[in-house]
């Protein structure tokens, strides 16, 4: 007997979430490139006006975009926001479009115990219920985290059965969103998108690759970790030289989540303020995390 399949749901708007989106420095182009693709999957009124003032006799490949698959390829390095980013974008694709939208994220035991055909129920599940659950008048977003897991190329030599089944009915899963004239959008998370398979590859409408942070993106969250103190300029080069790290960068998980949270416990413990000084001195103890190509093998 199939184990049932629970998906972690939200609604936006959400205060929680609004936060960790406001929070998301470094990846703006990213956070508006979701933005804008999801708001306009949702809303294709807007795109239909567009048309009538600009564009009266059609375009060629309008009904082509239009009709693209709700399907979006979040890619790249750990600890670059890609998980926090499709948690929390429901909320201002919500505020924008004046509407409810229901997000539902798959477990960590998503492919189950093993089982023959478990792997196939199991997305077959998510994908019904996440459709079921979306009511009329609202919008829905199902995330699927570690989407390597799921999507793994049929070419792959590892790929026994039970992963190739569990692929074609992923891919038949999505294509059925668009033919249900679903109101559901699904965003496929991955460290390794070398990995999936072309099929989903080729499905997606927008692929978001995310890196670890520049010299300004640094910069960008510094401002964002001192914005409450009085920070200078000088300082925040200080910060941006040090965490320069050419051979393993820092992840914006290493300087927010690692650095930033040690020094604020480090100026609790002695009673002084939250400052660059401390925060410099936290960053020459931790080793940035491992890349991707090192974690992964």
């Amino acid at each position: 007997m199939m184990e049932p399949l629970t998906l972690i749901e939200c609604k936006h708007p959400d205060k929680r979430a609004e936060k960790v989106f406001e929070g998301l420095v470094g990846i703006e182009k990213q956070k508006d490139e979701l933005t804008a693709s999801l708001y306009f999957f949702f809303d294709k009124d807007t795109i239909t006006k567009w048309q009538k003032a600009h564009h009266a006799t059609g375009l060629a490949f309008l009904d082509r975009v239009i009709s693209e698959m709700p399907l979006v390829i979040l890619s790249g390095e750990v600890g670059c926001g890609k998980s926090a980013l499709a948690s929390s974008i429901g909320t201002p694709v919500a505020k924008k479009l004046g509407k409810r939208i229901m997000c539902f994220e798959t477990p960590s035991d998503v492919r189950g115990s093993g089982r023959v055909g478990e792997l196939s129920g199991r997305v077959t599940s998510a994908f019904q219920q996440a459709k079921a659950r979306v009511k009329t008048g609202e919008c829905g977003l199902l995330i699927i985290d570690e989407a390597d897991d799921l999507a793994t190329s049929r070419s792959q030599n590892q790929a026994h059965h039970e992963d190739r089944a569990g692929l074609n009915v992923l891919v038949k899963q999505i294509d059925s969103i668009n033919r249900d004239k679903a109101n559901l959008a699904v965003i496929l998370i991955t460290n390794r998108v070398s990995v999936l398979d072309p099929a989903i590859v080729r499905r997606a409408s927008l692929h978001l690759v995310f890196t670890r942070p520049a010299d300004a993106d640094r910069k960008k969250v510094f401002q964002y970790v001192f914005r409450e103190t009085r920070i200078s300029d000088k300082d925040l080069d200080k910060l941006v030289a040090a965490s320069r790290n050419e051979k393993v960068p820092f992840t914006y998980s290493d300087l927010i989540n690692r650095v930033a949270r040690q020094t604020l416990l480090r100026s609790i413990q002695l009673d002084k303020p939250f400052s660059a000084s401390t925060y410099l001195e936290v960053l020459k103890e931790v080793v940035p995390s491992p890349l991707l190509s090192e974690s992964t093998g």
